[in-house]
């Protein structure tokens, strides 16, 4: 569960392609042109552009499109080797903050100002958390606007205007909290604004174990207040109190390993993958051509070279020639390898917390 159009964001100029001497070929941008690894895909002999060009499936392409074409490979070659890399389940935990029944005979009496959670993520790198959806228990309707903050920022990350019509109400949110952004860590608060006008009132947690939040590893979470406090932007954080009212919030929230950053910092141990996913990418256009041209043509009678270019041979009497997807097999395990020992340092023991009762 990591940021896909983020590891493609910045892996864009890790490799490259280089501008063919034909000038009926040379239409390659100058952003595709950029490689800070010092790999180009069409280095490989059967890489060709002329071949890329005549073999997609688009006959009349523009070069513009054909230049997204490029890019595309190079993108998909990243994703791949992303995925083959951190091929484990990310999955940590997943709870309701609240499980257990409600009763809902009497509501809690609550004071004007912001109203809801306080969430704090430990030391533990790599862990991310997604706010799934919400649900509302609140006696009476109307509307409520929620709001995500960070103690980093003045405004809000997130609002959700929500109009409660029942007096229980599942709202979908997919909030996700992660490392690829300037904002992470600090402290969350997640909740919402309560003046006169407000007219709902939450239901009690006083029934059997009602009141019980769930452990969330890697979490700790705790009902606040700031009073008083009546604007969508940060409180003075010196003005939070902890509470024991309800809040008639009750969270659904999935904790899970995000290496989008850990791969983004080291980013040049990929190259040499993403530039072999991305060659063999180009062969496999050519073996699923719709065209039919002189280039398709030619590239299909090169079929059995590109078969040993990308499967390799072994055997007495055959010169060994190692394919590439062997190639790439024995890079992911080295990429894997090295991450190893980085990953032991940037992800830190972490700690399990327990919420508040």
């Amino acid at each position: 569960m990591s940021d896909i159009s983020k590891i493609q964001d910045s892996f864009s100029g890790l490799i490259g392609w280089e501008q063919p001497f034909n000038p009926d070929y040379a239409i390659v941008a100058s952003e595709n042109l950029i490689s800070e690894s010092g790999y180009f895909v069409n280095s490989n002999p059967f890489a060709k552009i002329e071949y890329i060009k005549d073999c997609q499936d688009y006959k009349d392409i523009s070069d513009v499109d054909f230049n997204t074409v490029l890019s595309n490979i190079t993108k998909n070659g990243a994703t791949n080797i992303f995925n083959q890399v951190f091929d484990e389940s990310a999955y940590i935990d997943r709870q309701l903050l609240y499980k257990y029944a409600l009763n809902r005979t009497e509501t809690d009496s609550l004071p004007n100002g912001f109203i809801g959670y306080k969430i704090e993520i430990d030391d533990t790198k790599s862990i991310a958390f997604n706010i799934t959806r919400l649900m509302l228990d609140f006696e009476g309707t109307g509307d409520i606007t929620l709001l995500l903050l960070n103690s980093s920022q003045k405004t809000p990350l997130q609002s959700k205007l929500v109009s409660v019509t029942s007096d229980h109400q599942e709202v979908e949110l997919n909030w996700v909290l992660n490392d690829t952004d300037t904002i992470y860590k600090g402290e969350y608060y997640i909740g919402y604004i309560k003046d006169d006008a407000f007219s709902l009132t939450p239901y009690k947690r006083t029934y059997e174990n009602s009141n019980i939040m769930s452990v969330i590893t890697h979490l700790n979470i705790e009902k606040v207040k700031v009073s008083d406090h009546l604007t969508a932007d940060l409180f003075d954080l010196t003005t939070v109190e902890f509470i024991n009212e309800s809040t008639g919030l009750n969270l659904d929230v999935t904790v899970y390993e995000d290496y989008t950053d850990l791969a983004i910092q080291n980013k040049f141990l990929f190259s040499r993958a993403v530039y072999l996913s991305a060659v063999i990418n180009c062969l496999q256009i050519y073996m699923s051509s719709l065209r039919s041209n002189r280039n398709e043509r030619q590239a299909e009678d090169l079929y059995k070279k590109v078969m040993v270019q990308l499967e390799g041979t072994t055997g007495e009497g055959i010169i060994s020639v190692k394919g590439l997807k062997p190639q790439l097999l024995t890079e992911i395990a080295e990429i894997k390898n090295q991450l190893k020992s980085i990953k032991e340092g940037y992800l830190g023991n972490g700690f399990d917390v327990i919420t508040q009762m």
